[in-house]
């Protein structure tokens, strides 16, 4: 057996898959509801409102089994979302939303999925 493990062939396989079985949503970046900038936390200057911006996506949402939640901090109406790596522009983090179809839904926790050098997928636990 030469060489290491194919890592493009899974981010691939996760890409493919999230696009088959998952729908189109979106990764909504900017300013937050309390007028401050998300990504920083300051206040944004006098004039300069400036609209979120979505970053389009492939995602699945699937529930949290009763195993998961068991002694966790997952709400009842929290949902687990994978985030394909295909065609997306930015990391997303717990600042920013999630647009599921035409619902926007708050990013709890988000990780990537990446066992190795590549990142295969992103994993996003979300509420309404």
């Amino acid at each position: 057996m030469t060489g290491g493990f194919d890592y493009a062939r899974s981010v691939a396989t996760a890409n493919r898959l999230i696009a088959r079985f998952g729908q189109r949503g979106a990764v909504r970046r900017g300013p937050d509801l309390s007028g401050g900038d998300s990504t920083n936390d300051l206040p944004l200057p006098p004039g300069d409102e400036a609209e979120p911006t979505d970053h389009p996506c492939t995602l699945v949402v699937l529930d949290y089994s009763e195993e998961e939640r068991a002694g966790s901090l997952i709400a009842q109406t929290g949902r687990k979302v994978l985030i394909a790596t295909a065609g997306l522009d930015i990391e997303p983090t717990p600042e920013d939303a999630l647009l599921i179809g035409t619902d926007e839904h708050q990013i709890v926790a988000v990780m990537p999925l990446a066992p190795g050098p590549v990142r295969v997928l992103w994993q996003a636990q979300v509420r309404r």
